[in-house]
């Protein structure tokens, strides 16, 4: 045969193989090719085109056969052409170790029991924080495209509003410069209460008015009906929830007037069961309720400026609206800024009376509505993990105890054959069953854990009701399973999986008598990291608790027992101010004649149950421009607040009935606003007056300086704050608070009945404790506090119960040494110093550790104290000196034991 021709026979017959198996190739290969140089040798070319056609149609039919054979488990069949049956032996093998870890697991079924449960305490913990992290922070909003949204804000450096609301006038000019890169729209930043009249009476409907555009900048149309069209001026869409609850999802409900505020409303559509708008988080500081559930959307538009000039231009220097923005294809938030700034730039120019230091600022949607939660939601989510890590630590102490007892079924595995990779497959097969099992449990429970935390959760944090576990969890669960799993196994194979057979065979070896030094040190090491551990998941528990400590004891500038709060809507016939002070009159003369009230008043903004408003003010004798007025909180005090409320009056005088409609106005200031405006002054008789447009505002006398108060939050600084009599302008819906002889909620019924008594249409709702609105202002930090210290307890008792399996074993392998040294005339003390003194040895080492770690990451919990610093002296001292005691508690057990072990049997049994 020529050369060309063998090369030729030879280079087709490689093509022909590749249809075979690469298995099969390598095992059978060479007897092919030598057989067909004999047929290429001699036969003719149509021969070895039809040998060549047969190996391509056995080779096709070989490798589907393997691939039937071998989708996910394998057969019991054997398979010539692998060498040595490497994927059969490896699944036998797997069936094997499965077989054994079961075994095993019905031999010592109590401590399987407690390794599973303290594995599926960890990963249940943990797949319920993630559950909660992957429903707020991870889930895209509930928008079309939610990446390109952002919210538009008003910046002012200078007034220290990095995010603040956006006039009317600005926004259509924002709106109008940026057309080519974004649509901009507009909402009023704050859920409004309107009351809707029905037979029974009126109903409080939380709405929020939205510009006409809102929805379809949003993306997301309604199930029923449509979303607002031009000239709509009297329409509503209503949410999925509120149309359940208050109209049993009545799809005839489209097309209903209903009666809001006395004005005539059209429902006009019906939004999905899955629409938030707006989170709590895209909400200005401004507003008339603390309420962020929305019942409804009515339409708004910037010609319907409420607090439009009398020739009817839309106001510059009133801010009240909120803003989204959907940038076009292409965009990023970095060039929408930039535009954004040269707009603002050319207002400042156009506008310096209103626009002088108003900038604007641009966050991605997304990070406004959750980012206020990130840091604290991660927190928790780094303290469980710890949490998980301690349990798998703990577990692995008892698999490597366990692997010690084991010794000589291992070493015997070892001389018939088993290499270390098939004993450290062993180990991972065992303990990632294990972590399986835990996990199964977890999610069975994940449902109840995450329903307990969004119990728990305070409302302030953002689509908790979008909180459920998905598919993302189920997969992140098992992927912690078998990480832990994998962790787990790898601590005792690494120690066990090369015994020493002639130790371990012998009777009286290691394998009966104790751990080999590997082991030792090995366990020794699970055990301070273990309270390394503890150290610093304690560590950040005592800062956050006594940093809630310290919040509780601040004063808030008046006294929140024996005090009840509600919310009042005035009847819509009181249209005139002198028939709105007639009718508060009657009612705080009805509501001072209920028993148990001793004081009774109102205001129009509740110190820490609800947002604020604020207002320019100018000082008479003092020349500024409209831009540079300082801007502080207004209030209304009604009837006798101050008293109700017990604020001191510190200079002056509070309000009085000769503060009416005819005398001249009066104003008190708090502490706060009078060091501001009157440094080093009496501002007693000094003349003030309110924006937005102070030159038709008439001058108001300051009769008194009231305490300051801390309205936003304890943790807040009191704002300048600026009251008037209700007598001088009554107000519609305001706040009413009744100070009583004893306990507040033992007199809601009373008051409820003699204001039905007294009118029926008087709208009552919000009713609560003072002390019930002190405790929801701090609700945030308690969520993170309780969870936290959960952790820490539950991390003090891991480390408590590892040092305890430690010493026990210890004490256990030592029990011939034990009994010698007693035996030679040692003192039982001794014993139980020696014990106790290997105990505390181990926990200093990870109490050391633990501070290092703790030192490191202390910073992070900065944002989340209040009054104290990351490296807080007492909490750094007390938190190693609790572990150290832990520790030496958790050994005293074992101790004790080793004191009274006989020594003629301690030495006869070794």
């Amino acid at each position: 045969m020529s050369h060309l021709r063998r090369a030729t026979a030879d280079v087709l017959l490689g093509l022909a193989l590749l249809a075979y198996p690469k298995a099969f190739r390598a095992r059978f290969g060479p007897e092919i090719r030598a057989d067909f140089r004999v047929i290429a040798a001699t036969g003719p070319w149509p021969v070895l085109v039809h040998t060549l056609g047969q190996h391509v149609v056995c080779g096709a039919a070989e490798r589907v056969a393997a691939l039937r054979r071998w989708p996910l488990w394998p057969n019991r069949q054997s398979h010539l052409y692998e060498p040595r049956g490497s994927r059969a032996v490896f699944w036998e093998n797997l069936r094997s170790d499965i077989g054994h870890a079961l075994v095993l697991a019905r031999r010592r079924p109590v401590v399987t029991a407690l390794a599973v449960l303290a594995l599926a305490l960890g990963i249940g913990a943990n797949s319920a924080i993630f559950t909660v992290v992957n429903g707020v922070l991870l889930q895209p909003l509930p928008y079309g495209a939610p990446d390109d949204l952002a919210m538009v804000w008003s910046s002012n450096p200078r007034e220290q509003k990095p995010t603040n609301v956006v006039s009317p006038a600005n926004f259509l000019d924002y709106r109008e410069g940026v057309k080519d890169l974004a649509d901009l729209e507009g909402f009023m930043s704050f859920v409004s209460s309107e009351q809707m009249t029905t037979s029974e009476g009126l109903e409080p409907v939380l709405v929020v008015n939205v510009g006409l555009r809102m929805f379809d900048v949003l993306q997301r149309q309604p199930i029923i009906g449509r979303t607002f069209a031009p000239g709509d001026t009297d329409a509503v869409v209503l949410s999925h929830g509120y149309w359940q609850r208050r109209f049993g999802g009545d799809p005839t409900t489209v097309g209903r007037v209903l009666t809001l505020e006395g004005r005539p409303s059209t429902v006009v559509g019906i939004m999905p069961d899955d629409f938030v708008f707006p989170y709590s988080t895209m909400l200005g500081p401004d507003g008339f309720t603390t309420q962020t559930g929305v019942d409804a959307w009515s339409a708004w538009s910037p010609e319907r400026d409420p607090f439009a000039s009398r020739d009817g231009r839309i106001v510059r220097n009133v801010h009240y609206l909120a803003v989204v923005a959907r940038l076009h294809a292409g965009v990023d938030i970095q060039q929408l800024e930039s535009r954004l700034a040269v707009v603002a730039r050319q207002l400042e120019q156009a506008y310096p009376d209103s626009n002088a230091g108003w900038g604007t600022a641009v966050v991605p949607l997304h990070e406004q509505a959750v980012g206020p939660v990130r840091t604290a939601l991660l927190l928790l989510l780094g303290g469980v993990g710890i949490v998980l890590l301690m349990a798998c630590v703990n577990v692995a102490g008892l698999a490597l105890a366990q692997s010690v007892a084991r010794s000589r079924e291992l070493a015997v595995r070892a001389a018939l054959g088993a290499g270390r990779g098939r004993l450290v497959r062993q180990f991972l097969t065992e303990a990632v069953l294990l972590a399986m099992a835990g996990a199964a449990m977890a999610l069975v429970a994940v449902n109840w854990g995450v329903r307990g935390l969004v119990a728990l959760a305070p409302r302030t944090i953002p689509r908790l009701g979008e909180i459920t576990p998905d598919g993302t969890v189920l997969g992140v669960t098992l992927a912690v399973a078998v990480l832990a799993g994998i962790g787990i196994g790898l601590v005792p194979a690494f120690a066990a999986s090369r015994p020493d057979l002639r130790d371990a065979l012998q009777d009286g070896g290691r394998g009966a008598a104790g751990a080999s030094p590997k082991a030792r040190r090995l366990r020794s090491a699970l055990v301070v990291s273990e309270v390394a551990l503890a150290v610093l998941l304690s560590t950040g528990a005592v800062l956050l608790l006594r940093s809630f400590t310290s919040l509780l004891s601040v004063n808030p500038g008046f006294s929140s027992a024996s005090l009840l709060t509600m919310q009042i809507t005035l009847p819509r016939r009181l249209a005139t101010a002198d028939a709105r002070l007639a009718y508060y009159d009657e009612l705080f003369a009805r509501l001072r004649a209920v028993p148990g009230v001793v004081a009774a008043g109102g205001t129009t903004r509740l110190p820490l149950g609800s947002t604020s408003v604020s207002t320019t003010l100018d000082v008479e004798g003092r020349v500024l421009a409209d831009a540079d007025l300082p801007e502080v909180q207004f209030r209304r005090a009604v009837d006798d607040f101050f008293g109700a409320m017990q604020m001191p009056i510190l200079r002056g005088r509070g309000f009085t009935r000769e503060d009416g409609p005819q005398a001249p106005p009066a104003a008190v200031i708090n502490e706060a606003l009078a060091a501001r405006l009157f440094p080093g002054e009496d501002p007693i008789g000094r003349r003030i007056r309110t924006g937005p447009n102070p030159a038709r505002n008439p001058w108001m006398t300051v009769v008194g300086v009231v305490g300051s108060v801390r309205h936003a939050g304890l943790e807040q600084a009191p704002a300048a704050e600026l009251y008037i009599p209700h007598r001088q302008g009554p107000p519609v819906a305001p706040f009413i608070v009744l100070r009583t002889s004893g306990d507040p909620a033992g007199i809601v019924e009373s008051v409820r009945s003699g204001l039905r008594d007294f009118d029926r249409g008087l709208a009552l709702f919000d009713v609560r404790t003072m002390t019930d609105v002190r405790a929801t202002s701090v609700a945030p930090r308690r969520f993170i506090l309780v969870l936290v210290s959960s952790f820490g307890l539950l991390a003090l008792l891991l480390a408590a119960v590892g040092v305890y399996g430690v010493m026990a074993l210890v004490v256990g392998e030592r029990t011939r040494e034990v009994g010698v040294r007693l035996a030679l005339g040692a003192q039982p003390g001794a014993v139980l110093r020696m014990v106790l003194g290997q105990a505390t040895r181990l926990a200093l080492a990870g109490i050391v550790a633990g501070l290092v770690g703790a030192g490191l990451l202390s910073p992070l919990l900065e944002h989340q104290l209040f009054g104290i610093r990351p490296y807080d002296p007492v909490t750094f001292a007390a938190v190693p000196a609790v572990l150290l005691l832990v520790a030496a508690a958790a050994a005293y057990a074992p101790a004790r034991r080793a004191m009274r072990i006989d020594p003629t049997q301690a030495i006869r049994e070794q």
